[in-house]
């Protein structure tokens, strides 16, 4: 009918959580809402600030009731967007609708940010024990107030905190609990009359190894006891203990259970996700690997890296930039690396800071500057307790909004400066290596007066982004690239420009960044990193070229299992 408004294409966003509202935000400032509609649901009626749940119940840093961590669930989603509070149902990527309690949604492109969740009823006896009032957990605001009239009950006994199976939301956040228990028994005065304990079904508290000694080490000092390899098969409350399936039991007189974290069963019924209902996400564009125009984001993928609140920020970054690039015909990037950050309380009004991505576990360092911080990774600080309380304040105001990723510093991808690489078990294996046993020997150059035809032809040919520009001896003059053709050709920027002229020491990068075949791989990086270069020219003493030396290659070296 002439005269009517285009009918608009749909993102769909199932979930408005954190992954979800972070997405709704990005979006509604990415597309064009002419053409586009963004849409989110979900079930719930608040948005819980989880981070919040592991204090109250203890009372502490201000974190009392409620109206610390909630708002309405609506509260951090765009006035752009629509929002349908509704239970998902039904998922059907084929015909590209998904089914809610609230009537069907067709959508052009599917966003899953649906979370996961702690399912007591996996546990035989844990939903008894927990309406008897001896199990608890602060994994839910229900349950972390619930906590707090236990806890401040408790004058002596066995306090157990117990991770039935992996993985798990925010895999610190028991650790952390344990170390707040530990702090809020000596501000009472009552510790030395009250036992604490950590039982785990891995191999130690952490799942990286570096970690697992710092964080082993100060539970010692504290006298928090650890029970590895302890997965939970059944909790007696009337008995108050604990079994494993291999038959071995702890006694407890207050018990808080991690218990077995799934994703919604909906994916599972969809096709869309393993046993345990992580949708099969591809850990790097971030696609969902069962179906066509779905992406997956937080806590709902199978994706290697901690299901937290930071990943997915970092996560955001690749699901909006390879929608786009999705929308308008290329392909999709593999750039997400994994990243993930977190503050870990240790009680005291100190936390540590652990920073890491599929290829490098959490080290010690400094973040996000290297000596000056002003965090510190794996150590304690008043600075980092800080950071963790200011958290909050951020997570409303920038992070929910899609405006903490201007912040300069905070990448999605980790970066390695700050951080102590020598401790990486991975790079110790390495530490030996040279730039010279790594480097790619057979480099293609182009004599300094050559024709820019040329080099572009060279470039296109064999297929590299950068050329070294010799002299006639033979000695590295430059370096010619991709990026000097596009910047010749920059239309936008006129006076950043450059100008094109014709041989390739027009347009060629003089003083190219180098290093000798006999530096460490560790110093290979460092310099990548400081020069914002993604490979090395290397050369010898009389700066002829020997090789070239990129940072994948490094990177391969550094993560080899």
């Amino acid at each position: 009918m002439e005269g009517s408004p285009p009918v608009k294409k749909t993102v769909l966003i199932l979930g408005a959580g954190t992954a979800g509202a972070l997405m709704a935000n990005l979006l509604a400032r990415k597309l064009d809402l002419a053409q586009w509609d963004v849409t989110v649901v979900d079930r719930a009626r608040e948005h819980i600030y989880q981070p919040g749940l592991l204090f109250l119940p203890f009372r502490l840093y201000g974190y009392t009731g409620r109206e610390d961590v909630a708002r309405p669930i609506e509260s951090p989603l765009p006035a752009a967007a629509r929002f349908v509070n509704a239970e998902v149902q039904a998922i059907d990527t084929a015909a590209r609708r998904v089914r809610t309690s609230a009537g069907e949604i067709a959508y052009e492109w599917l966003i899953v940010a649906l979370g996961c969740e702690g399912r007591a009823s996996e546990v035989e006896g844990l939903v008894e024990a927990g309406r008897a009032g001896s199990a608890h957990t602060f994994y839910t605001l229900d349950g972390a107030l619930a906590m707090q009239d236990a806890l401040e009950a408790m004058d002596s006994g066995h306090l157990v905190v117990d991770i039935a199976d992996n993985p798990i939301k925010c895999p610190v956040a028991p650790i952390e609990f344990v170390f707040l228990a530990d702090y809020f028994f000596r501000l009472r005065r009552r510790r030395d009359r009250i036992r604490i304990t950590l039982v785990t079904s891995l191999t130690g508290c952490f799942t990286k190894p570096v970690a697992t000694e710092v964080l082993s080490g100060m539970l010692a000092e504290k006298g928090i006891e650890v029970v590895p390899n302890f997965v939970l098969s059944r909790v007696d409350g009337e008995r108050r203990t604990i079994e494993s399936f291999d038959g071995r039991s702890v006694a407890y007189d207050l018990l808080v259970v991690i218990a077995p974290n799934l994703g919604p069963e909906v994916l599972t019924e969809a096709k869309l996700a393993d046993e345990s209902g992580f949708a099969l996400t591809d850990p790097r564009t971030l696609k969902a690997r069962k179906a066509e125009r779905v992406y997956v984001l937080g806590d709902n993928t199978n994706v290697a890296t901690s299901k937290a609140g930071s990943v997915a920020h970092f996560e955001a970054e690749t699901v909006v930039e390879n929608l786009m690039r999705e929308m308008a015909g290329e392909k999709p990037l593999p750039s997400f690396d994994g990243h993930s950050n977190c503050f870990i309380e240790t009680g005291d009004r100190k936390a540590m800071l652990i920073d890491f991505n599929y290829d490098l576990e959490p080290l010690p360092g400094r973040f996000p500057l290297p000596v000056l911080g002003p965090m510190t990774l794996l150590g304690e600080s008043y600075v980092n307790h800080w950071g963790k309380l200011l958290f909050r304040w951020v997570y409303w105001n920038m992070l929910l909004p899609g405006t903490l990723s201007k912040v300069p510093l905070l990448n999605a991808k980790m970066s390695f400066v700050g951080k102590d690489l020598k401790r990486a078990p991975q790079v110790r294996r390495a530490h030996a290596a040279t730039v010279g046993q790594l480097m790619t020997k057979e480099v293609v150059t182009i004599g300094q007066g050559r024709p820019l035809s040329e080099a572009a032809e060279l470039l296109t040919k064999h297929k590299v982004s950068g050329l070294p520009v010799v002299s006639v001896e033979g000695t590295l003059v430059g370096l010619i690239s991709e990026a000097d053709f596009v910047s010749a050709l920059d239309v936008r920027h006129p006076l950043r420009r450059k100008p094109m002229g014709t041989v390739v020491d027009d347009l060629m990068t003089d003083h190219p960044v180098t290093i000798r075949e006999d530096a460490t791989l560790e110093a290979a990086i460092e310099r990548m990193e400081d020069k914002r270069v993604k490979r090395l020219v290397v050369v010898d003493d009389e700066t002829r070229v020997r090789g070239i030396i990129a940072r994948r290659d490094v990177l391969k070296m550094f993560t080899a299992r």
